[in-house]
């Protein structure tokens, strides 16, 4: 790295603790991250196939909400790491350090001028900077990996029509990268395949005809592939179930989580708004400068580019009312790098005229070690001592489970059946089922809220340091 870039450098691996490192590696997660750790970690001890995940006995054991990719890739970390919470969560960060990488390569590969070939941080500090993202990122969602093979689909896409290098090699290796993109969540993995079709339509220094042909073989590339792992019976209905479960159910029996269409776009705005308001100050940093750097047309171009491609991943998200902002997340890279192509030339103009040898360049090179340090120290205090969310039921998951046989059933009131994150914690630390039906298991868990006659006959409480549920054992 340039060394008029250091402190910049600096300031995003502080962003990258406080943002992301600190809440990754906390004890607590979101609800569908819980459940993909979940069932990645019973497929690495054996429980279901690659193509026919389990989940729990009683719920979803043959899951299908989701192409299995992320599961396999996951598997691998719990077998690696012997199944510590821990396992999806050095995953997470792998994943976000190869995004920032990737994001990193392809900045490189589109920018024009050398000078801008360094502020690669930039459209990184745009990224970290959409709250939803770091987010995602935290609770290991599908997006960040579907990103992440997106972001690479896209650095081989302007390799072979910006650098004219080895075209159809590097056209065959995004067709991959957008093949395990789709693996990861299906068909919004393969929003990249527009890139061509934008580049066209934007820069007109190809012909219509490569455009097509370019764009077909991408695409054929991917048809056959799946063509040909369909022929598999075990792929085919674990692929059948998928599209039942989820394309169809979408549609079908949409899970109605906003009854605006344009929430998205809405969403759209919000989770941009602190990349806005950088660009706003900057503007009126440039204008207090009185700096007149005018915009060449090609960087112009190519934020148009990225930004065309950032909204084909985000406005057929309309199409249905299940609406949530980490939806998006795989197209925010995108976003940040087109905002980012705009600000360069200020940037870059005014980072060349740093003197490295002054004592105010030392000195804002110190700050930036000691933000650093001041996020590192934070970040570890609040990882040891603080978890992220449901600090009670974490505390009686860990007082409970050592207790009861893995593998096992327990059974839980009709009341709690909405309670997922039970679910979810029981199934991903101690491999425990929960039950609503009648059946009389050896224990029963009720939440404290609820009236103990909800406890079957012949229960009686065990006598256990738990702050939210009572857990019973069946009478001999």
């Amino acid at each position: 790295m340039n060394k008029r870039h250091i402190p910049f450098g600096l300031i995003i691996i502080s962003l990258l603790f406080i943002l992301i490192i600190r809440d990754l590696f906390r004890d607590g997660m979101f609800m569908d991250g819980l459940l993909y750790a979940s069932v990645a970690n019973n497929l690495a001890n054996g429980l279901g196939s690659f193509w026919h995940p389990h989940f729990s006995q009683t719920v979803m054991p043959d899951f299908h909400e989701q192409p299995p990719l992320l599961f396999g890739i996951e598997a691998v970390f719990m077998k690696l790491f012997r199944n510590s919470i821990y396992a999806e969560r050095i995953y997470g960060l792998l994943v976000v350090l190869i995004s920032i990488f990737l994001i990193h390569k392809l900045w490189k590969c589109i920018s024009q001028d050398r000078n801008e070939k360094n502020i690669s941080w930039l459209p990184v500090l745009f990224w970290l900077c959409i709250p939803v993202c770091y987010w995602s990122y935290a609770n290991n969602m599908e997006e960040p990996t579907m990103g992440m093979f997106d972001l690479g689909a896209m650095l081989f896409i302007s390799k072979s029509i910006i650098q004219r290098n080895r075209t159809y090699l590097n056209l065959f290796l995004a067709a991959l990268m957008l093949i395990a993109a789709s693996m990861c969540k299906g068909f919004q993995g393969l929003f990249p395949l527009t890139a061509i079709f934008f580049y066209w339509v934007v820069f007109k220094n190809i012909s219509f005809s490569k455009m097509l042909k370019n764009s077909i073989f991408i695409l054929l590339v991917i048809v056959a592939f799946y063509g040909i792992i369909l022929l598999n019976e075990s792929v085919r209905s674990s692929y059948e179930m998928y599209f039942n479960n989820r394309i169809v159910g979408t549609f079908a029996h949409p899970a109605i989580t906003h009854t605006d269409r344009l929430h998205i776009v809405k969403e759209l705005f919000s989770e941009l708004l602190p990349v806005i308001i950088i660009m706003f100050l900057g503007g009126i940093i440039i204008r207090i400068k009185k700096k007149d750097i005018a915009l060449d047309k090609n960087s112009i171009r190519i934020s148009l580019w990225f930004i065309l491609i950032a909204l084909s991943g985000t406005l057929p998200l309309m199409i249905t009312m299940e609406q949530s902002g980490f939806y998006m997340v795989m197209a925010f890279p995108y976003y940040a790098i087109g905002f980012a192509i705009l600000f360069a030339p200020f940037l870059s103009t005014h980072i060349e005229q740093i003197n490295t040898d002054s004592k105010k360049y030392k000195i804002w090179t110190m700050f930036a070690w000691l933000i650093v340090a001041s996020a590192v120290i934070f970040s570890v205090i609040t990882i040891a001592y603080v978890p992220k969310r449901e600090k009670e039921m974490l505390n009686d998951i860990y007082c409970i489970g050592p207790i009861i046989t893995s593998g096992s059933i327990i059974g839980i009131p009709k009341e709690m059946d909405d309670d997922w994150h039970l679910y979810m914690y029981c199934s991903r630390y101690f491999n425990i089922s929960l039950d609503v039906s009648s059946l009389r298991h050896k224990y029963f868990l009720l939440d404290k809220k609820w009236d103990r006659k909800l406890v079957p006959e012949g229960y009686k409480a065990l006598n256990l340091p738990t702050q939210k549920y009572n857990l019973f054992i069946r009478n001999p």
